[in-house]
């Protein structure tokens, strides 16, 4: 094999346009929301619907 007649050398030049500060959204970020949203009113459901059948004094549920 060959000797190499000049040092290798790599340069690495900066993107042409700058980053922004923040980062993207993650795509998961709106799908999260929406579920936890989702499971917040039916947990609210769950317990009007408990509050409605003890004013109603109905034990018999299975």
């Amino acid at each position: 094999m060959r000797q190499q007649s000049k040092p290798f050398i790599v340069e690495r030049k900066p993107t042409r346009k700058p980053k922004p500060d923040s980062q993207k959204p993650s795509i998961w970020g709106r799908l999260n929301t929406d579920i936890a949203i989702g499971l917040r009113v039916l947990q609210e459901r769950d317990q009007r619907n408990v509050g409605q059948e003890a004013a109603n004094g109905d034990d018999d549920h299975a």
